[in-house]
């Protein structure tokens, strides 16, 4: 290629000068050649962001590294945590790799919309997909095919699948359901019934001498599938109740329990008018009995022996539901998932949305730190744009007020916050303490894409991509971690 180019180039050169000589204009400044771009880096320098331990494991671009074709699209990548693996979705298609963070080895690879992350009924993270013809289907974390519909219009919730009504909408929701299981075997089938309606002119219960007699039991109250976990399915009347129901092969569909705004004294909502509609933002673990008791050292607030005063045993969940109404504010409430028993309520600081009846449990936006128990939730109206939740003791830690406004949540770990402060002259990374709020780093060298449950990180720095954390079998496995395991956390940004 050289050696064509050159005679070419000089021919244009000749040309110009002879041009020049005949008009007497004078010659141009010769054309200096384009530098060549500087390589991309493949040495780390400088500290991992706080949160960030080990070691520099692989570089992803450059000369030599050992990386994955997908890594060099034109168009990018995005690159998302999924429990222990990273998912790398090319920015200029739906092609998508999914690799294990510690060692690097491809787990899936394919062709695929990706339409967002799930769980199973276990709280391990999923990937909601669907291939080029339009049809869903679920991988885990290690990259093996989960669920995939039985028949058309089967949806994926939690691990388990819904069938629906072939008619359903929100305004008629009512009709036959099914829940079932990963294979498309039934677990439990029923009938959510239209809510009675009396013709006008026709008798009412008070005239009929039968209502209410013993034996002549109501039917028990059902709804639409919105969230499930081992053992049980939540459904929504639309009516402002919750109800759970058991998933257990031995008496599928048992009662288990109900919230009702309308009926529960402790949610403090039975005179409100119109009555706030509940939304379930997810079943969520709370930090061990350690964790607290590390957290409660020096904290006038909890017992002198150290000790949570708060739920926190080891394995414990709490189930939180937002209420929200168009003018009140929203109050939050958290569940023991195993009773229903209210653990505490708390008022936001202002009305968020009302959403469907009917919809999917979700966080709505919000970012859950397990390793503190932290809840950052976003608020629509109020004099916070986002609050910090401490789901064990149901107290606001602390708000981002407007003025804090420039800063971007992006996502959580081991105690920290990593966001975006767009208020700077650049848009550089900052890290906050999940707790209080103290800015525990603004000026860093490199900056953190996304994070595993294992503490792999992908670092940005001088366009070059780096896995840095815990070698492999380092943190608690034998192979780098498991993949199944915690919720994922919001995708990174993209590097260029």
């Amino acid at each position: 290629m050289r050696s064509s180019r050159v005679p070419q180039a000089l021919t244009c050169g000749l040309a110009v000068l002879l041009v020049a000589a005949c008009s007497g204009d004078p010659a141009p400044d010769p054309v200096e050649p384009e530098a060549e771009p500087a390589p991309v880096p493949t040495e780390f320098e400088g500290q991992a962001p706080p949160g960030i331990e080990g070691e520099v494991l692989r570089v992803l671009h450059g000369d030599g590294a050992d990386a994955h074709t997908i890594f060099a699209d034109p168009s990018g990548v995005r690159i998302s945590p999924v429990g222990d693996a990273f998912l790398v979705s090319s920015g200029g298609e739906d092609r998508h790799l999914l690799q294990d963070a510690a060692t690097g080895a491809d787990l899936w690879e394919g062709e695929a919309r990706f339409r967002g992350f799930g769980i199973d009924l276990d709280g391990a993270p999923v990937l909601l997909m669907s291939d080029p013809d339009g049809a869903p289907f679920v991988l885990d974390a290690a990259g093996d095919a989960l669920w995939e519909p039985a028949r058309d219009g089967d949806l994926y919730l939690n691990g388990v699948g819904v069938r629906r009504p072939g008619d359903w909408s929100e305004e008629e929701p009512y009709g036959e359901y099914a829940v079932l299981d990963a294979d498309g075997g039934e677990l439990w089938g029923y009938e959510f019934a239209a809510p009675p309606q009396e013709p006008s002119g026709e008798p009412s219960d008070a005239d009929d001498p039968d209502a209410g007699e013993p034996g002549g039991e109501e039917p028990a109250a059902l709804g639409v599938p919105v969230t499930a976990w081992d053992g049980a399915v939540l459904l929504a009347s639309g009516d402002g109740a919750l109800h759970a129901r058991s998933l257990d092969p031995g008496e599928p569909g048992a009662e288990l329990w109900t919230l009702d705004g309308g009926a529960d004294e402790d949610l403090g909502m039975t005179g409100l008018a119109p009555l706030p509609a509940p939304h379930v933002l997810g079943l969520f673990p709370l930090p061990s009995p350690e964790e607290q008791e590390t957290r409660a050292d020096g904290d006038p607030d909890e017992e002198e022996d150290g000790e949570a005063q708060e739920p926190g045993d080891e394995g414990e969940e709490v189930l939180l539901v937002r209420w929200s109404s168009a003018e009140s504010p929203s109050v939050l409430s958290a569940h023991d998932p195993a009773d229903g028993g209210v653990l505490w309520t708390l008022e936001e600081p202002g009305p968020n949305p009302v959403g469907g009846d009917y919809d999917p449990a979700g966080p709505a936006g919000g970012l859950y730190d397990a390793a503190t128990g932290t809840f950052l939730l976003p608020q629509a109206s109020g004099a916070a744009t986002a609050v910090a939740v401490d789901l064990a003791a149901g107290e606001v830690l602390w708000g981002l007020e407007d003025e804090d406004g420039a800063f971007s949540p992006a996502f959580t770990h081991d105690g920290f916050i990593y966001g975006t402060d767009r208020g700077g002259d650049s848009d550089s990374q900052v890290v906050l303490d999940a707790r209080d709020m103290d800015v525990v780093a603004d000026d860093l060298s490199a900056h953190v894409e996304a994070i595993t449950q294992g503490g792999h990180a992908m670092l940005v720095q001088g366009r070059q991509r780096f896995v840095y954390g815990p070698l492999p079998g380092e943190d608690g496995s034998e192979e780098g971690g498991d993949p199944s395991e915690g919720p994922p956390a919001s995708p990174g940004d993209d590097a260029s």
